[in-house]
């Protein structure tokens, strides 16, 4: 097998190619929720010969396709989770599809593309007698929140390979063997007690505010972390109306760091911004929902 070779094929096919990529454009679909990439590329890979294994891991929009047999193994990843609020014509002026709907604003509808026509032209070399070995192409949903490859590889999906390439769209072309950062995404939720703001607000206890005050903390901590430690997060529910007091509230985390160790380190001291709260054994340290203490 030569490098022209693969590249000669993939020439050839670039449309075939091309038409997917724009297609999955046009349906963006947020983690877990990707069914039409999913099942486009599938769909795809059977008919050139792939067994398919879908539902991966419990998730619907997992798979993995094979072809060939013994060793090596070759993987390859591909991904095609949108993200929300990025919906855009092909256009480099703002021109949303669906206002404030989703879109690959990373790329994602490449990546997982040219994953598909990489096994497609290494399976071409391998009809040809050029190499031996299985190779596989695993549909991994969700990359934008950090979830969907650790629920395949706790089945045990990646344990067998002896390789596995992934890419990423960038602007420039090179290879990059390198360590990426490590990263934790966790909610919290907080619980209080409703009322109405105005009327009578001395009998609620805003969860809210647990959120705001732990936010605050955390953006302090910020000065007291290693180069390279990255702390954010986004309000999921701050409550239901301005004169309501909220009786539930939610923040979203993602902490990342150089290493799995500083991430855990980072993330303890995170958890910790969460102050005191009761629940049935006290006044203590909660884990899960909170009730604050004001």
């Amino acid at each position: 097998m030569s490098k022209e070779m693969v590249t000669a094929w993939l020439e050839n096919e670039k449309q075939r190619f091309e038409k997917m990529a724009k297609d999955i454009w046009d349906h963006p679909q947020i983690a877990y929720e990707e069914t039409y990439a999913a099942s486009l590329q599938m769909k795809q890979l059977e008919t050139a010969g792939f067994s398919v294994q879908a539902n991966v891991a419990g998730i619907e929009t997992a798979f993995v396709a094979e072809y060939g047999a013994g060793k090596p193994i070759l993987g390859v990843m591909g991904e095609y989770d949108a993200l929300p609020g990025l919906s855009q014509a092909v256009s480099p002026t703002y021109e949303p599809l669906e206002e404030d709907g989703p879109g690959h604003g990373c790329g994602h509808n490449l990546l997982g593309t040219a994953g598909v026509a990489a096994v497609l032209a290494l399976k071409e070399q391998m009809g040809n007698g050029e190499i031996s070995g299985t190779i596989r192409y695993y549909g991994c949903p969700a990359e934008e929140v950090l979830s969907g490859k650790s629920f395949m590889a706790r089945t045990g999906v990646f344990d067998d390979l002896d390789c596995v390439l992934t890419w990423h769209p960038g602007s420039s072309n090179l290879v990059v063997n390198m360590s990426m950062q490590s990263a934790a995404s966790v909610k919290f939720h907080f619980k209080g007690i409703t009322a109405h703001a105005a009327g009578a607000p001395h009998a609620g206890r805003s969860a809210l505010d647990a959120v705001e005050i732990m936010n605050v903390g955390a953006n302090y901590l910020r000065e007291h972390v290693v180069d390279g430690t990255r702390i954010h997060y986004v309000i999921t529910n701050g409550g239901l109306a301005p004169n309501v007091v909220p009786e539930e509230a939610s923040v979203w985390y993602y902490v990342r760091g150089a290493s799995k160790e500083a991430v855990e380190e980072v993330l303890e001291r995170v958890k910790k911004m969460r102050g005191r709260c009761r629940n049935n054994d006290g006044d203590k340290l909660c884990d899960g929902t909170t009730r604050l203490l004001l």
